[in-house]
């Protein structure tokens, strides 16, 4: 059931474009809000605002995955784990956002290649094509995890105990509030950077691995150990840390200066590369699910 659930989330997600619009997450803002003003009167600390803001989607998608669990064979169940699944993946995306940055490039359309960029890095893109090709790079790597992998591994985990939608929905909505809060300097979004760096830490470094497999291993492996010192001080930095020196270290771009010469056509192989990487390593990923699915069958 995991399984057929992933494979028909993904399916949904790169081919039915009206069904993109129940991810925008609006109604969780929403809620937030409310929750955040009632808690002002209270003096609660930030932890537990967290955990409050948290607690009703939780306990709801805990209670509709009870009711449903042997409703119809189970078929019920599935069709909600599918559901969720769904919509706690991009928001936006990915690879239609890559794409088009692409196009543009490839038809030397600076306006429509640079509006692309800014879609996909959420703030301006740099002048410099180095600058610009590595911000490109590193941001399609951590979205890969942000809004495909990591979910799909919480997914996986939480169903082995019966309870793969919960699992991705306390990482869809930790990655909320830490995205929403995360330039604002509160204890609240403190405790909202803890939780998903807590949940980001363990699929961040399957995820580097898995860059690794799809890439040139070798170069993966010795980025992650040659940057990893610098983490051990400071495990939530080492988060995103993690995926970068997996992925560009696969890619082979983690020795590339930041004063190196970069050609338009470097930048278009490198994110096409990046694009490249990230298929195969959710490709890696889901085999590695049909295998351990297989295997726990047989047992």
């Amino acid at each position: 059931m995991t399984l057929i659930a992933i494979l028909i989330s993904l399916i949904l997600e790169r081919t039915v474009e009206s069904m993109r619009e129940y991810r925008r997450f609006d109604w969780f803002e929403h809620y937030t809000d409310k929750v955040l003003i009632w808690t002002q009167g209270h003096k609660l600390s930030g932890p537990v605002t967290v955990l409050l803001v948290m607690a009703v989607p939780v306990v709801a998608v805990i209670l509709i995955n009870t009711i449903l669990y042997d409703v119809l064979f189970g078929l019920l169940s599935l069709v909600f784990s599918i559901f969720v699944l769904f919509i706690c993946l991009g928001p936006k995306d990915l690879d239609g956002q890559i794409d088009t940055f692409l196009e543009a490039w490839k038809d030397e359309n600076e306006d429509a290649a640079r509006e692309a960029a800014e879609d996909l890095l959420e703030s301006s893109p740099p002048e410099s094509l180095n600058a610009l090709q590595q911000g490109m790079v590193e941001k399609i790597l951590l979205a890969a995890n942000d809004r495909l992998l990591a979910p799909i591994f919480w997914f996986t985990v939480f169903s082995v105990m019966g309870s793969g939608p919960l699992g991705v929905v306390l990482y869809r909505l930790a990655y909320q509030l830490n995205k929403r809060f995360s330039e604002n300097d509160s204890p609240f979004s403190e405790a909202a950077k803890r939780l998903h760096d807590i949940l980001a830490w363990l699929p961040a470094h399957m995820v580097a691995l898995a860059f690794a497999m799809a890439g040139s291993f070798v170069d993966a492996i010795h980025a992650w150990r040659e940057r990893s010192p610098a983490w051990r001080d400071d495990w939530q930095a080492g988060v995103e840390a993690t995926i970068l020196a997996g992925g560009l270290g696969a890619l082979q771009l983690h020795d590339i200066a930041s004063d190196a010469e970069v050609s338009p056509d470097d930048v278009h192989e490198r994110v096409s590369s990046a694009k490249g990487l990230v298929l195969r390593a959710l490709v890696i990923s889901v085999v590695l699910i049909a295998l351990i699915t297989l295997f726990g069958g047989l047992s």
